[in-house]
Parts: structure tokens; sequence; C-alpha cells
């Protein structure tokens, strides 16, 4: 069955500074909440083409997925753990979100 996860959708400030965006993102920011409890794994994404509005840039340029068991406690710790994350001034404007599971169809 499939687990709750967390979707963070962001960009980096500027695209002089995507390179340290994503260093930041791949070796401090995934450890981070990485840590947090229940957190399974990440994996994140990089935009190519947004199929509607027609011929727009995507809004976000990056996604990440987190798979995790229990989004309430991870939420919980995130709160608690925030202030000790090290952060960086290269990323503008995140969202995280958080969905649970309702639908599951497979071509079988």
């Amino acid at each position: 069955m499939a687990r709750p996860v967390w979707i963070a959708l962001t960009n980096s400030l500027s695209p002089e500074r995507d390179a340290e965006f994503n260093r930041w993102y791949n070796e401090v920011h995934a450890k981070d909440l990485l840590s947090l409890p229940t957190m399974r794994s990440m994996t994140r994404y990089r935009a190519v083409q947004q199929i509607t509005p027609a011929g727009q840039e995507p809004q976000h340029k990056y996604l990440a997925v987190y798979d995790l068991d229990d989004p309430k406690a991870a939420f919980e710790a995130l709160v608690e753990r925030r202030s000790t994350f090290t952060m960086t001034e290269s990323i503008a404007d995140p969202m995280l979100l958080s969905y649970i599971p309702f639908f599951t169809k497979t071509n079988d």
C-alpha cells in the first residue's frame, strides 16, 4: 500500500545560484529532513516542461518527494528541530505539502 508523502516545491533564488542551491539541498537539507522520525526516502526532480498552460515556464523548477510513515510525527519533529537545520539564502519561496493516499490503481 502507498505511504503518505511530503511534496516540496522549490526554486533557487536565481539561475546563478542553482548549483549552490542544489548542492545545499542534496548534501545538507536532505540529510536534515531524512533524520526526522518515520522518514524513509527522498527523491528530487527537475521540471523539464509544463503541460498547461501552454508555453509557460513551470512555477517551480524543483520537486522533492519525501516518502514517510507518519506525516504528523514527522511534522512535529520538523517544527521542534527546524532551528537546528542548516538553511541557505539561495532558496526562493519554498512550499511543503503533506499528502495521504486515498486511491491507487495499477496496470495489472
